[in-house]
């Protein structure tokens, strides 16, 4: 026939390597084909795809899950990707877990009765803001306000000194728009610099 190429391998071969439930492309690296070539002639077969194989089984990923691993760790631990594991953990029916905390629940749930705020329990705790943030919102615990970092005591009185808001700022270690609300709140006039 002119135009068609025969393949290297008969109906009977491929027949039998998709009952041994291979996809087309482990199918066409037995076969010596391309995963093109078998699929095609799979699909004239009237044989249904196989899904790529997961080198890992559902019992291993739920164990793996059970000790607390993140997906990032499952992928690593298991050889595949992270959407691979998703994709699985998520028919299995199981819930992700938070990023590991550097901390104990007993440690944050300490700081917080001491009223310090996120940014502050993560500076004591060594961690970032986010995962303080989403380990206190799992435990149940409301934010603790922000604090100020000066009193109107302070503020007014490098008012007097002559500093402007960035330079009070610099020294009481707060960002210039919170200084310029305070001043603002307590009714008093920025000073400026002439140049």
């Amino acid at each position: 026939m002119v135009g068609h190429r025969r393949t290297p391998f008969t109906d009977q071969q491929l027949i039998a390597l998709h009952e041994q439930r291979l996809n087309d492309r482990e199918i066409g690296e037995k076969l010596g084909a391309s995963r093109k070539t078998v699929g095609v002639r799979r699909r004239r077969l009237g044989l249904k795809a196989h899904r790529r194989r997961v080198p890992f089984t559902d019992q291993q990923l739920i164990k793996l899950h059970q000790k607390g691993m993140i997906d990032k760790e499952l992928a690593k631990e298991l050889g595949v990707s992270r959407k691979t594991v998703i994709r699985y953990r998520r028919k299995l029916g199981l819930k992700a877990h938070d990023r590991r905390c550097q901390f104990t629940d007993e440690q944050l749930i300490e700081l917080h009765e001491q009223g310090l705020n996120d940014r502050e329990m993560s500076e004591r705790l060594g961690a970032n803001t986010g995962t303080v943030n989403r380990c206190r919102n799992r435990l149940g615990l409301k934010a603790n306000d922000r604090r100020r970092r000066f009193t109107d005591e302070q503020l007014i009185e490098l008012l007097e000194q002559g500093l402007t808001d960035r330079e009070i700022g610099d020294k009481l270690g707060a960002a210039t728009v919170t200084v310029n609300s305070h001043r603002r709140r307590l009714g008093l006039k920025p000073n400026t610099r002439k140049q």
